[in-house]
């Protein structure tokens, strides 16, 4: 089931955002894009960057003590990803967050 669009003002989502209800299947278009973002005082690109890579590491650490040793492999590739990201200043996790919807600015 694809999500809806609820045109919202930018205020409301910023307060749903702020308040954990966000993400219950239903997009929001911020106005202004990622300036907007910012202006809202919401997370940059590097700050969600820096969220998703440290979510999928204790996601690995998880995985790997409750269902399989494997899944340390998740968390090696997230480190790997970091050192990577900062010896050559190109994160790939946030050239990927840049071209999500929440990351656009909304087109008419």
């Amino acid at each position: 089931m694809p999500a809806t669009l609820t045109p919202m003002k930018p205020e409301i989502v910023v307060d749903r955002v702020r308040a954990g209800q966000a993400g219950n299947g239903v997009a929001f278009v911020l106005k202004g894009g990622v300036d907007g973002w910012v202006a809202a005082g919401l997370p940059e690109i590097m700050r969600q960057a820096q969220i998703a890579a440290g979510s999928l590491a204790v996601a690995g650490v998880m995985l790997d003590l409750a269902v399989h040793p494997a899944f340390h492999g998740l968390s090696a590739f997230v480190g790997a990803s970091l050192v990577f990201a900062g010896a050559t200043g190109s994160c790939a996790m946030a050239r990927r967050l840049s071209v999500m919807p929440w990351n656009t600015p909304a087109r008419v």
